[in-house]
């Protein structure tokens, strides 16, 4: 598998976390340091923000088309 390839898949399977709901489920005998953590949250957060902005563009251009 080439770089190219590798990271058309990280990026898949990034997004495809990234799309379902948040839940770290870390086990304790595993637990990451908690600056991955915030990392991991904050990312998540931000891609549902970005999201949540795109939808409600995409509500007040129907709106605006109906009027």
């Amino acid at each position: 598998m080439d770089t190219s390839e590798r990271d058309k898949l990280r990026a898949e399977r990034q997004k495809a976390a990234m799309e379902g709901d948040f839940s770290p489920e870390y086990r304790p005998e595993s637990t990451p340091a908690p600056e991955y953590r915030i990392v991991n949250a904050a990312e998540y957060s931000a891609y549902q923000l970005g999201q949540i902005n795109r939808s409600l563009k995409e509500i007040v251009r129907l709106l605006g088309d109906k009027n």
